[in-house]
């Protein structure tokens, strides 16, 4: 209808009405045909000056959600096309609410206008969607309502994203749970490892990112340390990313600037660093801890424009618990480092009266004119085991700059036919350790080439002809320069089947070398301050010949069956 020209109401009569008459009728008025009498009250209230029906009617029609009227009988006498859109199922579910909420409006009949609901709010499922609507009154009959208004929206991606923020929120609390009882009997790698599985299961099955990594921020070196790599290439031996804004890809540009990044096209942003192969597109955010970046969380697809917003707020959220996760981690082991140390500095504190005062009267009874020459020789045995209980004493205070009981070892070791003409190579930055690891095995028999940084190690590896490669390498985690993973790659890069040994102190691995070391074939770990024969039931494990799996007799059989056409 419009507003502009006279309106015709032609009503239904025993005659019909020539079709000549209509053309010039239709020139100068908007024609109104009734089939029914019944019709004219309604449309006479639509046309009604106080009632701009055809504004209504459009401006309903244009909401964007379903609305409809609903009379007493439960029949939807007007709805707009977007209703009429939804299937007959969530129509009807829709007409009985509108019914419940006119019974509880007629309810309230008799109740103060104050205290009467202008409106009721309903929510409903069907099949995998989810439905809000609201109820309003609409005409009455003296005190009772005959008709409600009701509109309807569908909720169902605003639910999807409320349940998956939920998943996403219980996920956490499992990577938070951390508890002694459970994990009391597991090492720091053991425990990481442990986490590490969460983190890949929740990643895959939540989130649903197939490629992704951790990176853990040092904030001595200010290097992005690699923690979890999921279908992203490691960067090359002697590659770092550093937290800087500049050159160091978008990673380098999350955790300086503590802000998540999406990269829609690989090939067209300039802050893109190569990681998974045939990269195409790639989601970048902060890992968290109150006020301050402690590493990146980075996701690649193989699809351009693979991510969005939602992606980018699931992986902010999870990001977070990772973030908190880790830290616990990294308290436990820091704890473990003092606690350790602590109370090594507290027992030596407490005994070193007791032992001067043993050492002390022990002298004075030598010196005594009475003692004869088998006293003073046992006085001397005395002071010399006092003399013991202290270097040893010492060394546990020492942590993880000593080899417990290398002194005793080098004294009574001696060639083991198993370690003769070996070659092993030596990697700490930590002269002590260094000298001590390797004159141990030199005296069992070892050739041992002893580096005193990573760089040193990873120069000497590649430069050993293969003919001359190493029976075994024994490389320090935390190296000014290299880590001991770096360490463990070159040597499988030069010579897969070198078995490696990675050492730490306290299981302190601030790069987690171990776990992704582990991943690819470590040989073991030792946790300083170790014993020397720790060390040397570890080399001689280390250097024993791969024992040869035994087949079953069904496995023997099947290989001896003959084939038709086999020869014998």
């Amino acid at each position: 209808m419009t507003l502009s020209r006279p309106r015709l109401i032609l009503m239904p009569g025993d005659a019909p009405i020539e079709a000549s008459l209509l053309g010039p009728l239709r020139e100068t008025c908007e024609i109104i045909r009734l089939d029914d009498p019944g019709q004219l009250e309604r449309v006479l209230a639509e046309l009604s000056p106080h009632a701009p029906a055809d504004t209504a009617a459009l401006a309903l029609q244009h909401i964007g959600e379903g609305a409809a009227v609903v009379d007493s009988a439960g029949t939807v006498s007007w709805c707009n096309d977007r209703l009429g859109e939804y299937d007959e199922e969530v129509r009807r579910k829709f007409a009985e609410l509108c019914l419940e909420a006119m019974d509880l409006f007629n309810a309230e009949g008799s109740s103060p206008p104050a205290t009467r609901r202008a409106s009721r709010k309903f929510s409903f499922d069907c099949a995998d969607s989810y439905f809000e609507m609201v109820v309003s009154p609409g005409t009455t009959d003296g005190d009772r309502l005959t008709t409600v208004v009701g509109v309807l929206w569908d909720v169902t991606a605003t639910r999807r994203l409320l349940d998956k923020l939920d998943a996403i929120d219980a996920a956490g609390s499992e990577l938070m749970k951390i508890e002694a009882e459970s994990i009391a009997t597991l090492t720091i790698t053991e425990r990481l490892k442990l986490l590490e599985e969460k983190i890949v299961k929740y990643v895959h099955d939540l989130l649903e990112f197939d490629d992704f990594e951790v990176r853990m921020l040092d904030r001595e070196t200010n290097r992005l340390d690699l923690v979890i790599a999921i279908g992203i290439t490691p960067l090359r031996i002697g590659e770092v990313i550093y937290a800087e804004a500049e050159g160091n890809g978008i990673s380098g540009y999350v955790a300086v600037s503590g802000e998540s990044y999406l990269c829609h096209d690989a090939a067209k942003d300039p802050l893109y660093r190569e990681g998974l192969d045939d990269a195409a597109s790639s989601l970048t955010v902060p890992l968290r801890l109150h006020d301050r970046t402690i590493g990146v969380f980075n996701i690649e697809s193989k699809t351009t424009n693979a991510f969005n917003e939602n992606d980018r707020q699931f992986a902010t959220i999870f990001g977070r618990y990772i973030a908190m996760a880790m830290n616990i981690l990294n308290l436990l082991v820091v704890e473990r480092f003092t606690t350790n140390e602590q109370v090594a500095r507290n027992v030596l504190g407490e005994l070193s009266d007791p032992l001067a005062e043993i050492t002390s009267r022990a002298e004075s009874l030598r010196e005594e004119r009475l003692a004869d020459a088998r006293t003073r020789s046992g006085l001397d045995e005395i002071i010399g085991a006092v003399e013991k209980i202290r270097r040893r004493i010492e060394a546990c205070t020492a942590g993880p700059k000593t080899v417990l009981g290398a002194e005793q070892e080098l004294r009574r070791g001696r060639p083991d036919p198993d370690m003769i003409g070996k070659r092993v190579l030596v990697a700490d930055d930590d002269e002590e350790i260094r000298t001590s690891v390797s004159a141990i095995l030199t005296q069992y028999g070892c050739d041992v080439v002893a580096c005193p940084d990573g760089g040193k190690t990873i120069e000497v590896l590649r430069a050993t002809p293969r003919n001359r490669a190493f029976h075994l390498i024994i490389s320090d985690i935390k190296m000014p320069d290299r880590s001991g993973y770096e360490v463990f790659r070159t040597a499988r890069e030069v010579s897969p089947d070198t078995p490696v040994i990675l050492m730490t102190g306290f299981g302190y691995d601030p790069h987690h070398s171990i776990v992704r070391a582990s991943q690819e074939g470590l040989q073991s770990f030792l946790f300083k301050p170790f014993k020397a024969v720790q060390l040397i039931d570890e080399v001689r494990k280390a250097l024993a010949p791969p024992k040869v799996k035994k087949r079953s007799r069904k496995q023997q059989a099947k290989k001896t069956r003959r084939t038709p056409g086999a020869r014998a």
